[in-house]
């Protein structure tokens, strides 16, 4: 009878450590800790393009919005553990990411000190390729086996992104110089210098409900401009669509960064610059 106690325990201890080993070895960001944070989608996607080996464990939730997502307390322990942090340095708690872990480990669009009129740095080109050598030239990363990877898909990626940034700057021969944004301002960065406006229905960068009376503004600004479409920026301000539309006005999605959508950084820059051609009228 004791034998066969024993027997059942030993069995249960084996069973035990088999399932421990298999948690060990298929989840290892489980059992190790995450090595890589990062705070949003923009610079998510961008960490895909170029270390795909990665697994960064995002902290802005899959409905989340860049500007309200809050860190968990699961996420605060995993920023002071991982052995690198990626925030654009905009975000409401940045700040305190400084105080949970040493700035050697922390790689930002902009530093929370600065002060930043916009905060959605993603697009700003100069930032971006500032990210990009402080991500590489970090003593850390050139220790890796897949360091020549990176750096050769750094490359390629800061080539798209030239090409964009001229065809970007191009926009500033297009017939309109000035778009509409049903939202907040979001891409002033990207037209900085082109003489090009954006004209959003949000002053600011918060969210909430739009009166009729500014509805209203917005559509006669646009009817008197000679608008063809306005583009939609903030997900929930998609139930104003058929208000546009019986006005004979063509709403078009743009992607802001402040949600996740499928697609690559550079792929939905490319889809941007084409919806920007388009309400601007270029050929």
């Amino acid at each position: 009878m004791q034998d066969g106690f024993k027997g059942k325990v030993i069995k249960m201890k084996k069973v035990f450590l088999i399932f421990f080993l298999y948690i060990l070895f298929s989840f290892p960001q489980i059992a190790f800790g995450q090595r890589c944070v990062v705070s949003g989608y923009p610079l998510f996607k961008i960490l895909q393009e170029i270390w795909p080996e990665e697994k960064c464990y995002l902290l802005q939730p899959p409905r989340g919005e860049f500007h309200f997502a809050e860190p968990t307390p699961k996420d605060l322990e995993l920023i002071k553990k991982a052995e690198f942090v990626f925030i654009v340095g905009t975000e409401p708690w940045a700040k305190r990411v400084y105080n949970l872990t040493s700035q050697e480990r922390i790689i930002a669009l902009g530093k929370p000190s600065e002060r930043i009129s916009n905060p959605h740095l993603w697009f700003d080109f100069d930032r971006v390729y500032s990210f990009l050598k402080e991500f590489t030239n970090h003593p850390a990363f050139k220790k890796r086996q897949e360091f020549p990877k990176i750096v050769e898909r750094q490359k390629i990626f800061e080539k798209n992104l030239k090409t964009l940034e001229e065809q970007y700057k191009a926009l500033d021969k297009c017939p309109k110089k000035e778009f509409y944004l049903l939202g907040h301002s979001v891409f002033g960065p990207l037209f900085r210098d082109t003489g090009i406006k954006e004209i959003p229905l949000i002053k600011g960068h918060h969210h909430g409900e739009i009166t009729p009376k500014k509805l209203q503004e917005l559509l006669l600004k646009l009817k008197k401009g000679g608008a063809k479409a306005i583009l939609l920026g903030e997900k929930e301000l998609i139930k104003y669509k058929t208000l546009f539309e019986k006005e004979g006005l063509e709403v078009k999605e743009v992607w802001t960064g402040d949600y996740d959508r499928p697609g690559s950084f550079t792929d939905l820059m490319k889809e941007n610059l084409a919806l920007f051609k388009y309400v601007l009228s270029c050929p």
